[in-house]
């Protein structure tokens, strides 16, 4: 790691320390390295304040060892300066001066999707995540999301089960895994050639005000942004007003107007009835992302098989309806709906819910 990169490490290292006020600082400097200089000691002092500047001077004579500890960590950083930046983030207001990253990066130079969405998703907001974020790996997008219960545990998942990349930006250091039960899912995306992200310096926890933070950067580093459901107050609705901001196109499939957890995707879609899709193609052809023709394979179905698949058309049916309707044991018929799930003709959604795919 160089002089200059050090410098920056030290500098995006200090807590809770806004990126506006790091952009404001390294804008008065001709080059970053001035600020182990004398001049740029005042410069800092003066910008960031003494709390922060003392700090930051504290962590650039740990420089070293700070560096060392991403090496162990098989963490890069990565600063505006450097050509592996996003290009599409490095266009958008407040870019982070520095991003740390674990994984392909090679994922960040595809074309992209978001998929954001509530955190309490019911089951037709979850099957739309999986089916589209499916669809859209399938078709090549790498697809974003932002790791958080819900829609965007559920993005990821659909692309990992595939073995297709995807990228999780955290809203926290990357050892500090948030919500904790998501450590197998981090396994997951990373063992899958995927990539995780984060302006935060290791060790940072995930303070409620970096989740508005981290939705600048899921929206900045797509081409498109995707929202299967929403409530009023969700967060992913910040994470799309900034997806307007920057340009990026942004599509919403309608939702019950009953649920409340799509009361919020359905305000959107009055405001903007141009986002309204109801299919992965829909996306994709405004995306104009080519998609691979699908090539029908025959399956042989037993009939048992057949059975469940005549009772789902009439609508998603509870494991327990299943067990009367085949008269199969608890075992057997989780046996065949595995079977089923696997040749991707069946669904499997929250609360032991079962549909057609």
């Amino acid at each position: 790691m160089d002089e200059r990169k050090k410098i920056l490490l030290a500098l995006q290292s200090v807590s809770e320390l806004s990126n506006k006020k790091r952009t404001a600082l390294l804008d008065e400097l001709e080059d970053a390295t001035e600020l182990a200089s004398e001049s740029g000691r005042r410069a800092v002092f003066k910008t960031l304040g003494d709390e922060h500047a003392t700090e930051f001077f504290k962590l650039l004579a740990r420089a070293d060892e700070l560096a060392a500890e991403l090496e162990k960590r098989d963490v890069k950083f990565i600063t505006r300066y450097d050509d592996e930046y996003p290009e599409k983030l490095l266009d958008i207001y407040d870019a982070p001066t520095g991003l740390f990253a674990k994984g392909n990066l090679g994922a960040l130079r595809a074309k992209s999707i978001a998929v954001v969405g509530t955190r309490r998703p019911t089951r037709y907001g979850a099957k739309v995540a999986d089916e589209f974020s499916r669809e859209f790996a399938k078709a090549g997008l790498t697809v974003i999301s932002g790791f958080a219960r819900g829609i965007d545990s559920i993005a990821h998942l659909a692309c990992v089960n595939q073995s297709k990349p995807t990228v999780a930006v955290f809203a926290s250091g990357l050892d500090v895994v948030y919500p904790a039960e998501h450590r197998s899912l981090l396994e997951s995306v990373l063992a899958n050639d995927g990539l995780v992200v984060t302006e935060y310096p290791l060790g940072t926890k995930p303070l409620q005000y970096h989740f508005p933070e981290r939705n600048r950067i899921v929206s900045g580093l797509v081409d498109a942004v995707f929202l299967p459901q929403a409530a009023k107050k969700s967060g992913s609705l910040i994470t799309m007003r900034f997806a307007i901001e920057q340009g990026r196109d942004v599509f919403a499939v309608p939702g019950n107007v009953y649920d409340e957890e799509s009361a919020g995707g359905n305000e959107l879609l009055r405001e903007m009835p141009h986002a309204l899709v109801i299919s992965p193609e829909d996306v994709l052809d405004q995306m104009g992302v080519r998609r691979e023709e699908k090539v029908e394979k025959t399956i042989e179905l037993s009939i048992v098989q057949t059975e469940i698949l005549d009772a789902l058309h009439d609508g998603e049916r509870h494991f327990e309806e299943l067990i009367e309707v085949t008269g199969l044991s608890v075992s057997e018929l989780t046996s065949v709906l595995f079977d089923l799930e696997i040749e991707g003709l069946v669904f499997k959604g929250a609360g032991n819910f079962y549909s057609l795919a």
